[in-house]
């Protein structure tokens, strides 16, 4: 090519070159604009959904509200959705501007945020009271298992002499039928289970008149006392025919028992409370040949009553009755109550 060719080859580009510049310029200046339109347009959306979602939440996929669950239900023709939109607009004009209604709504809402924050009082209120309740029963609860397990240990080695078994348990309800805050608060519920066995093949069951004989009442009961009472400081317990209704053995057993809890030495002679305190048996019978009544603190009371009985107490005479009893040994025969009265009177007579 010649030289002239090529000067205009490059005049022809150069001029292309600065349209395409002058194209680039015009596009990048359009770029601008555009992008700046759109941050605007962006930043009004968002402030949009911001009011939107304080004014009515949508919530999220794991958690809609009823709004989104709405909104989901809404189908995307453009034609239904007009329609939509134009009956939406028409209840809007139906609405009634009236002050009354808006008024009503006012207070109600006020009413509704007052209760909200009484509710809230009310549930931090019952933390506060249930911590306390628990600071309360864990000391006592503590302090009480631990008599109980004393007592169990004691009654259930009397009853092991017996050739039974027996425990004592704290009962506090039925725990599985109620809520965590109900179990703290049912102390009315609680109380002490004896739970006996009177025969190697049965099993422990709570004492009840539907199951145990008043035999067996009577043994586990007396038993139960006797658990009891190294844990109590008393001047004195008093039983009344506690033996009636008990078979020989078990009687002989359990006054032995009585005798040993209530004879014991205390353990410590400066302690005025350490004792193990008086201990009446009444009773309209006894058994011939018991044990432990030689010991030295038993003593026995007999209480005369009757037709035949004394018209003042010092028409009794302790010597008389001995001579009559050995006079009886002697001749091998028996001798009336009115023979005894009568024989008893001659001797005060004569003396």
């Amino acid at each position: 090519m010649s030289e002239d060719g090529l000067i205009s080859k490059k005049q022809s580009l150069n001029e292309e070159l600065e349209n395409i510049k002058q194209q680039t310029e015009s596009l990048q200046r359009e770029f601008e604009r555009v992008r700046y339109t759109f941050d605007v347009a962006r930043a009004e959306v968002m402030a949009l959904k911001e009011r939107a979602d304080a004014f009515a939440p949508i919530g999220t996929v794991e958690d809609p509200t009823p709004l989104k669950l709405k909104i989901e239900e809404i189908t995307g023709d453009r034609e239904e959705l007009e329609l939509l939109i134009t009956e939406a607009k028409e209840r809007i004009q139906r609405i009634v501007n009236n002050p009354a209604v808006i008024r009503n709504y006012q207070e109600l809402k006020e009413k509704l945020d007052t209760q909200k924050e009484d509710f809230e009082d009310l549930k931090n209120s019952k933390g506060i009271k249930r911590t306390e309740l628990k600071n309360l029963k864990d000391p006592y609860l503590a302090a009480l298992t631990n008599i109980v397990e004393k007592v169990t240990g004691l009654f259930g080695s009397y009853m092991g002499n017996l050739g039974c078994a027996g425990e004592v348990v704290l009962y506090k309800g039925d725990s599985d039928a109620r809520s965590e805050g109900e179990q703290l608060n049912n102390f009315k519920d609680w109380g002490i289970q004896i739970r006996v066995k009177f025969r190697s093949k049965s099993t422990l069951q709570t004492l009840s008149a539907e199951v145990h004989s008043g035999g067996e009442r009577s043994v586990s009961t007396i038993m139960y006392l006797m658990a009891m009472q190294d844990l109590m400081v008393s001047p004195f317990r008093c039983v009344d025919e506690i033996n009636q209704g008990l078979d020989e053995r078990n009687e002989r057993l359990v006054f032995s028992r009585i005798v040993q809890n209530s004879t014991k030495p205390p353990d410590d002679e400066n302690d005025p409370s350490s004792h193990c305190g008086q201990y009446f048996l009444i009773t309209p019978k006894l058994l011939p040949n018991l044990s432990d009544m030689e010991q030295e603190g038993i003593t026995v009371h007999c209480i005369f009553n009757g037709p035949q009985n004394f018209n003042h107490f010092s028409d009794w005479n302790v010597d008389r009755l001995l001579d009559i009893g050995k006079h009886q040994l002697e001749n091998g025969g028996g001798i009336k109550s009115s023979d005894k009265r009568q024989k008893i009177e001659e001797k005060k007579d004569d003396s």
